[in-house]
């Protein structure tokens, strides 16, 4: 999908206008944490139509998807992601992908197998299918394996 321009909105009010995907979204995270308020980047399609994606305050998002696809993302081992919803999860292994190629809803494509453990729960589990969006935010087609931590188990 080709987009011609981007108009970042809050309260029914224009922030600004670009032609950047990248600094939309910049900008509209930092006026979301700013204002404490979510704002909206509006992707303007080529021939007409337009896609929306919200930017919370919290540093979540909905449907990102709208605006991108996303791309394969191989964790390093130690580093703490944040998915779609605000949850902090950490690396801690990383295997080879898989062959097996799992889709998001925008169309974007991912065949990394990483294991996580939720920062706050020590939930551990295998993630598939691992995207990382223009926001730095991640997402998962499905997990497996999850159980809780055993106060031995190695990270």
């Amino acid at each position: 999908m080709c987009f011609t321009h981007f108009t970042v909105i809050q309260n029914g009010w224009t922030i600004g206008g670009f032609t950047a995907k990248e600094m939309a979204v910049s900008t509209a995270k930092q006026h979301a944490v700013d204002t404490g308020k979510p704002v909206t980047v509006v992707a303007h399609v080529a021939g007409g139509g337009s896609r929306e994606a919200i930017f919370n305050s919290d540093g979540t998002n909905d449907k990102i998807w709208n605006i991108d696809k996303g791309r394969p993302l191989v964790p390093s081992f130690g580093q703490v992601y944040v998915n779609r919803g605000g949850g902090e999860y950490r690396c801690i292994d990383r295997r080879p992908m898989t062959g097996t190629t799992y889709y998001n809803q925008a169309g974007g494509s991912s065949d990394t197998i990483a294991r996580f453990r939720n920062v706050r729960s020590d939930w551990i589990f295998t993630a598939k299918g691992i995207i990382q969006y223009i926001d730095g935010t991640i997402e998962w087609d499905h997990s497996s394996d999850g159980h809780f931590a055993n106060k031995d188990e190695d990270e």
